[in-house]
């Protein structure tokens, strides 16, 4: 029995990376049921096929790394590992942590219970450790945002892409309704992505981006000086903006300018 569930859970493991999705769910029994314990969600029948077939669109199994071998007892197999959910450039956005046990019956997979959930991402964490633990688990709340742990990852990722082509943070009276409008989140969504995940807040996050666009694409105007600099990256405070350049760069924009002008001689 053992040798058979593990055979069975690593041919699934090859076609979900392969992206076989034909493959995938000939593996699996007709009252095939997938709980994701971070959510409360369980998909089965057409629901399952939606669920399993967005998931591999966004993530394969070769963006995995296994934290320990696949333990087998009897028809039920256990699976730990890690996701790193990146941005297009290559960042890493977000870790989830996961454990997936799966149980089989009559040669097909019969039930896969996932436990997933998200770890700090880049942002240093700006909530006592206690308040994180407690924003992260699972329950009631995640039921309500609607999002499994790697799905959060899929928003930051998009909201990354966003940011990036479109520069919608050069507007200076950007809003969370309307990159919510923008994105296809809602509201509650990126702002528990933003504040409870990466630490920030919506306008922390704004005016970091802010100040690494100003870093890396734009050269200091002739005329204005840092004000201009600033205002071409959607700041309207100046004291905004000296403290996020601050954050970012560990120092004030003259000492930056002056920093680099030294390097670049």
């Amino acid at each position: 029995m053992e040798a058979e569930t593990l055979q069975l859970v690593t041919e699934h493991n090859a076609r979900w990376a392969a992206a076989d999705l034909d493959g995938l769910f000939a593996l699996y029994h007709p009252e095939m049921v997938f709980t994701d314990h971070y959510t409360g969600h369980r998909y089965v029948g057409e629901a399952l096929r939606t669920h399993v077939t967005a998931v591999i669109k966004r993530s394969k199994l070769d963006s995995l790394t296994y934290t320990d071998r696949v333990r087998v007892d009897g028809d039920t197999a256990t699976l730990r590992y890690r996701e790193a959910i990146r941005s297009a450039s290559g960042d890493a956005l977000l870790t989830v942590t996961a454990c997936d046990v799966v149980r089989v019956e009559h040669g097909l997979i019969v039930a896969i219970d996932e436990y997933a959930i998200p770890e700090q991402g880049a942002e240093p964490v700006q909530v006592s450790r206690p308040a994180k633990k407690r924003a992260l688990e699972p329950g009631n709340r995640m039921e309500k945002i609607g999002l499994s742990a790697r799905e959060i990852g899929y928003l930051l990722a998009d909201l990354d892409a966003w940011m990036q082509t479109a520069r919608p943070f050069c507007d200076a009276a950007l809003s969370l309704q309307q990159v919510a409008a923008a994105t296809g989140y809602t509201r509650n969504q990126i702002s528990f992505a933003l504040n409870q995940v990466k630490g920030v807040s919506f306008f922390d996050y704004l005016n970091r981006i802010r100040v690494e666009y100003l870093l890396q694409a734009v050269p200091m105007p002739v005329e204005g000086g840092v004000v201009a600099w600033a205002e071409q990256a959607g700041f309207r405070s100046t004291s905004t903006f000296y403290g996020a350049f601050r954050v970012v760069t560990g120092m004030s924009p003259a000492a930056w300018l002056t920093t680099r002008a030294v390097n670049t001689d």
